[in-house]
């Protein structure tokens, strides 16, 4: 054993080594027996015994026992190892080839690489990739193990569906991150709905054309859903999400005047009436609630709810848009920030003054009364001045 320096014979009858395997940097402590015509219970043995509840390989050649930090690095390779012990001279020469095979494996950070993957699996990566067109994946892994595939609804909406090889493929079925769409209420949902919904899980093991045409149908399902909400995008200031995705559900869009109306769309009935909510001065909003439920019955499905909410709440000029109004105008702007989206929250409260009307972050309000000695609390309100009318103004301590 010169080649393993920290190996120290315990004992020649039997042949027992115990100490350590420097691979890289760590040192790999294990305890070797090989084989004796002699039986013996010397100390060496009886440690080897009690210190190591089962081998890690055993051959002709003798027997390598380890510590559970060994067995993880050769988790799944045991199969490979096995078979170059079976074959080798003799022990010094099949541990050189161990301690090897344990840096390249440290080395990739895995202890499964690719390699051990067996040949049926590339075959049937390959074929599945072959039967899509290699030309039609937006992105592929460099060991194929995932795809990127662009799938386009019947508005020409680019989405992006992404599937995974796991490494026990075909036999383990295929390994899906779920298209961006809005959740839906199940209760609401007719079977054919609620077919088109789960069909991805149902498809896995039918390989990527089958998924691919299952992912298409929800596409399709949902192709009136994003018409809306594009509408809705391009033709009014939507102020809350800041940055919509495929699957959210609610728009708050500005109205003007310090106002603004929040709706949510039902994904599988998208040109029904929406639930609505309207922000802004008492004084504003009233009216245009009352105009809201007023005319209710004038409410058309062939039209865009957005249409249908200009007519409802009879907007002249409809929603005001960055197409038809500049930021400044809007004046949707904290008045003492000077920001309109502070940790991720919108200007939530404003100077019940008529001539004033500024907008402010719940939060910089209250920490900019605080500072102000004139300003009453009582509990958790303050009572001060407005910023920028100083008339008489309210606000309560923020959520944390």
């Amino acid at each position: 054993m010169e080649a393993f320096p920290l190996l120290i014979q315990w004992s020649s009858d039997p042949v027992v080594y115990h100490g350590f395997l420097s691979v890289m940097d760590r040192e790999l402590e294990v305890c070797i027996e090989m084989p004796s015509n002699t039986k013996s219970s010397s100390a060496a043995t009886t440690f080897r015994e009690r210190t190591y509840t089962r081998g890690v390989l055993s051959s002709s050649i003798g027997r390598i026992s380890g510590t559970e930090e060994l067995k993880d690095i050769l988790s799944g390779r045991e199969a490979i190892l096995q078979q170059k012990m079976d074959g080798a001279v003799n022990m010094e020469s099949f541990l050189i080839e161990l301690v090897d095979t344990m840096e390249a494996i440290l080395s990739n950070g895995n202890a499964k690489t690719e390699q051990e993957r067996p040949v049926s699996y590339w075959a049937n990566v390959t074929e599945q990739l072959d039967a899509l067109g290699w030309d039609k994946a937006a992105h592929l892994s460099e060991d194929l193990s995932r795809v990127q595939i662009e799938l386009y609804d019947p508005s020409q909406r680019k989405h992006v569906l992404t599937v995974s090889f796991p490494p026990g493929y075909p036999a383990v079925p295929l390994a899906l991150e779920p298209l961006e769409v809005p959740e839906c209420d199940t209760g609401q949902r007719s079977l054919s709905q609620q077919a088109a919904a789960e069909a991805l899980s149902w498809n896995r093991e039918s390989g990527l054309g089958a998924v691919i045409q299952q992912a298409q149908k929800q596409l399709d399902l949902f192709k009136d859903f994003w018409d809306v909400m594009q509408d809705i995008d391009e033709k009014t200031w939507v102020i809350d999400p800041e940055k919509p995705t495929r699957a959210d559900r609610m728009r708050r869009c500005a109205l003007g005047n310090h106002c603004s109306i929040q709706m949510t769309i039902d994904p599988l009935s998208p040109r029904c009436m929406p639930d609505t909510r309207l922000f802004g001065p008492t004084a504003s909003i009233e009216p245009m609630r009352t105009k809201l439920y007023q005319n209710t019955g004038q409410w058309d499905e062939n039209k865009m709810p957005r249409e249908n909410l200009e007519v409802l709440l009879e907007l002249p000029n409809g929603f005001p848009s960055p197409v038809t109004v500049t930021k400044d105008e809007m004046n949707i702007e904290c008045g003492i920030c000077y920001s309109f989206r502070f940790d991720g929250h919108i200007p939530d409260q404003l100077c019940s003054h008529s001539k004033c009307q500024q907008p402010f972050h719940r939060v910089c309000l209250y920490e900019w009364l605080r500072s102000i000695p004139t300003t009453r609390q009582s509990f958790n309100t303050l009572f001060g001045a407005c910023p920028y009318c100083s008339e008489t103004i309210t606000t309560t301590a923020p959520k944390s």
